[in-house]
């Protein structure tokens, strides 16, 4: 049996599935969903900080508050140092609150695997255990749709069964216990879907999958990803779907409102490679290219909060939806298309003849990839 069908979670039947890409939809479906809860709300993000979109939520979290919901919150210390104390008061008048490792200085010398490294990067909102969001939108007024260039993102947002393997994974987090052992699964029927969990350092269920549709596609392979260091594995994997004829595509970011540019002008030294090879590149032009989506063939999609980088390989906690079904998938199909016209595709002749100073840049923050 495939490594790839072991997981905690096997797959369950599709609920009823929202894609959401743009940035006023997303969060209007999801502040809507937050303030109508009765019973429960599980909020886990990478980033939470001060600003308008903190103060939208709140806002939704007290909305709940008062309908008799209890709340939760879990931020990452890293992703979230930012975050005031005034902003934390507010969140604890309305939330049981939980920061994940917090930066403390005698972690430094005593817990710098364990604690500093080691992230949540998970995003889940988790309603009255009906509804769940996932994927890579943060609080943060970069992403807040009254912004004139919000990051590009990519929300899911499910019901059904699976809303319990989402319950099942923040409450582990919350509690500091492990994930439930991975087991071997049946293969997906059509019309289903699973959570992929990741534990940091020890366990990616994440990463099996991604390989194992690299490794069975045969039409076409379109991936979005914010932070682009690749293993050798996965350019590997990546050249030899190009080499049977699968249509490969990586949308990444452009310059435009990059977050971390050294990050990546350390992906960009590998381009050279992948254009030899087949890979279609476009870099992403209105804004920063922030969605983590991936489509295979016709009808399986990947989509969650991993980055293909080394953080998100073996630091971060991170989660994805392994689904297969049709409906989605023609879907993101067409939100790839569209994001494809707002990007500047590199061919290698382009690259060929790049500045200098872009080359000099690419080889000196390349020699620190090992870092991102």
């Amino acid at each position: 049996m495939s490594r790839s069908l072991r997981n905690p979670f096997p797959f369950v039947p599709l609920g009823t599935l929202e894609l959401h890409t743009e940035a006023i939809s997303t969060w209007q479906r999801m502040l809507g969903d937050i303030a109508a809860a009765r019973e429960e709300v599980l909020f886990e993000n990478y980033i939470l900080v001060d600003g308008v979109a903190a103060d939208a939520l709140i806002t939704a979290f007290e909305s709940a508050a008062a309908n008799g919901a209890k709340v939760r919150v879990m931020v990452d210390g890293a992703g979230s140092h930012a975050m005031t104390q005034k902003l934390r008061e507010r969140l604890e008048q309305v939330a049981e609150f939980q920061c994940f490792h917090p930066l403390r200085w005698t972690d430094l010398f005593l817990s710098f695997r364990s604690r500093i490294m080691t992230r949540t990067h998970r995003r889940i909102v988790l309603v009255d255990r009906k509804v769940v969001w996932t994927g890579g939108l943060a609080v943060e007024d970069a992403w807040w749709h009254e912004v004139e260039f919000p990051y590009r993102e990519t929300m899911v947002r499910l019901t059904g069964e699976i809303v319990e393997q989402f319950h099942t994974i923040f409450e582990v987090l919350w509690a500091g216990e492990p994930l439930p052992t991975p087991e071997n699964q049946r293969p997906a029927r059509q019309d289903e879907h699973r959570v992929l969990p990741q534990k940091a350092i020890a366990m990616s269920c994440f990463r099996k999958t991604l390989y194992y549709h690299l490794g069975k596609a045969r039409k076409r392979v379109w991936i979005a990803t914010a932070y682009f260091i690749p293993p050798r594995r996965l350019r590997r994997a990546l050249r030899f779907a190009a080499q049977r004829g699968v249509d490969v595509r990586l949308v990444l970011p452009g310059p435009k409102l990059h977050d971390h540019p050294a990050v990546r002008m350390a992906s960009r030294r590998y381009y050279a490679q992948l254009l030899r090879n087949g890979i279609r590149l476009f870099e992403y032009q209105p804004s920063f290219q922030h969605a983590k989506a991936a489509l295979f063939d016709e009808d399986w999609t990947l989509l969650g909060t991993p980055n293909l980088d080394r953080w998100s390989n073996l630091w971060n906690h991170e989660v994805a939806v392994d689904t297969l079904n049709k409906p989605l998938a023609d879907e993101l199909a067409n939100a790839f298309r569209r994001d494809f016209e707002s990007c500047r595709e590199i061919t290698f002749d382009m690259w060929k003849a790049r500045p200098l100073k872009s080359r000099i840049q690419e080889n000196f923050f390349g020699i620190f990839d090992q870092a991102f």
